[in-house]
């Protein structure tokens, strides 16, 4: 018997994707809070999320009640896309949403209100105080002891924001190549790290004016997406055309805004609690864009 789940909200990218034509795919990865599904003729994953979780790009989002692995969704079940739903026919599933709150997660839309946002540095480096030391790299920020990724990490990166600050798309590019897939876990740590280095990187460039530098990004995602695993290579792309999940973008609005640090406190502490590690790699990746490209560093 086929149940139809209603969705709380979509992103906007998914909706349009949606309306072009049927697409067919199939169940990539099933986990409590998350599946993912491949559909044909595409790099990136849609996802189906629980809504305690942000809304992510192409993604929509699910009220329930339990985790998703108990719903009969397995790997490999064939999933199709059409406008307004998502059928997994297998676990007897439809997804409609058709009436669902839309969201535009691109990074595009953020109001730049302020063109320096360095002021912003020490409340988010506040919101790192209580990252994972042991398997994350957010001690490339807070200078603490590090481990086996960070000290890895730190060369590269630092090669990295060098040729992007010198314009120099070879080197900027084979940097990006050399970072990816660093890290435990489903989205290894310099992943989540480029992520947020990608995303806060777009929208500093179009604070300063030089938004050109957009296809670079756009290459550079690509890049380090062909050097890691499927789902983290989905957000590595997702940071390339300017979209994050709705927990960095809030943060993004908020640095950018005329806020009080308050408001990007609370901000940064919502993305600290994505995941084991990637919420604070994320924040690390935000961090050092700023703190390497808005006014040197």
């Amino acid at each position: 018997m086929k149940q139809t789940l209603h969705a709380d909200a979509v992103c906007s990218r998914l909706v349009s994707l949606a309306k072009t034509a049927p697409t067919a795919g199939t169940v990539h990865s099933v986990f409590d809070h998350a599946v993912n599904l491949a559909p044909d003729g595409r790099d990136g994953l849609i996802g189906l999320i629980k809504s305690d979780r942000p809304l992510t790009p192409y993604a929509v989002s699910l009220r329930l009640d339990g985790p998703l692995t108990q719903r009969g969704i397995c790997t490999g079940m064939a999933a199709t896309l059409a406008d307004g739903s998502i059928a997994i026919p297998g676990a007897g599933i439809e997804i409609d949403f058709s009436g669902s709150g839309r969201k535009d997660l691109s990074v595009d839309t953020v109001a730049v209100a302020r063109r320096s946002v360095k002021s912003r540095l020490p409340v988010l480096r506040d919101a790192l105080k209580d990252a994972d030391g042991e398997f994350g790299v957010s001690a490339l920020v807070t200078g603490a002891g590090g481990n086996v990724y960070s000290n890895f990490l730190k060369p590269r990166f630092l090669e990295l924001a060098d040729a992007v600050s010198a314009g120099d798309e070879t080197r900027a590019l084979h940097a990006a190549e050399r970072m990816a897939g660093c890290g435990v876990g489903l989205t290894p740590s310099s992943d989540d790290l480029l992520t947020g280095y990608f995303t806060l990187l777009r929208v500093l460039r179009r604070a300063q004016g030089t938004k050109g530098n957009a296809a670079l990004l756009t290459e550079m995602a690509k890049r380090a997406a062909a050097k890691t695993n499927r789902v983290s290579a989905t957000f590595l792309l997702q940071s390339g055309e300017g979209l994050a999940n709705d927990a960095v973008l809030s943060l993004i609005r908020s640095v950018f805004s005329n806020a009080g640090d308050e408001t990007a406190r609370l901000a940064a502490a919502r993305v600290m609690s994505i995941g084991s590690t990637s919420g604070g790699d994320m924040l690390t990746g935000l961090i050092l864009a700023i703190a390497y490209h808005d006014g040197g560093k």
